[in-house]
């Protein structure tokens, strides 16, 4: 056993105050996210080009950069591609990954 019971209580009690401060740096960080991408999309100054000449919004700072810009994602519904394909088709083109899920509540 590599770590006594008060141990593993005092490491998940440091868990779960790590998370709570991830938490509110992640709220931090989301409403500065969205008063840049304001500032971005309000300031015409901002507008700019990519290198493939597509529009983005871009601001150059003393320090870092910030640009917006569009992406696009496609999705496929699994279950109407289920339908097309059989069985073994379908088998051909899924990959199903693992890996080990820690939960402390």
């Amino acid at each position: 056993m590599c770590m006594t019971a008060k141990e593993m209580n005092e490491a998940m009690e440091q868990i779960q105050e790590w998370k709570r401060i991830k938490e509110e740096a992640e709220d931090n960080i989301t409403a500065l996210n969205s008063k840049v991408m304001e500032f971005l999309n309000e300031t015409e100054g901002c507008e700019a080009v990519d290198k493939k000449g597509k529009p983005i919004r871009r601001f150059i700072g003393n320090v870092f950069k910030a640009t917006l810009s569009k992406r696009e994602r496609e999705t496929v519904n699994k279950e109407e591609v289920k339908k097309l394909l059989s069985e073994d088709d379908y088998a051909k083109v899924s990959k199903v990954s693992s890996y080990p899920v820690l939960r402390i509540d």
